[in-house]
């Protein structure tokens, strides 16, 4: 948890100044802000709004980089296999599931 009061408060802005360039571009603004909201891997950026501002810590940042390298030394999670897609219908096929669901519902008295 970010604390002002103890921790060096810096703006998202700030942080594209720390952190080292990578191919020669340094990470921009809304991709920091991403970090914050969405995070990579479920590892957030902590950080706090102040008015209309957004801060975060030098301290946070340092958790946020380390908690990413603990991550990469982690195993990689198995994915769930996905359930196969629903199968397409052909027009007739549908046609006939229109019919079927008609008489159904007259059947029904509706």
């Amino acid at each position: 948890m970010l604390d002002i009061t103890l921790e060096t408060s810096i703006s998202l802005t700030a942080v594209t100044k720390i952190l080292p360039p990578i191919d020669g571009r340094r990470p921009s603004v809304s991709t920091v802000w991403r970090w914050c909201r969405r995070g990579i891997r479920g590892i957030s950026l902590e950080y706090v709004r102040v008015g209309s501002r957004v801060c975060t810590s030098q301290e946070a940042l340092n958790r946020f980089v380390n908690k990413l390298a603990a991550a990469d030394s982690m195993p990689a999670r198995v994915p769930t296999p996905r359930p196969p897609a629903p199968r397409k219908r052909t027009a007739s096929q549908r046609e006939r599931a229109i019919a079927e669901a008609q008489r159904a519902l007259e059947r029904a008295g509706i």
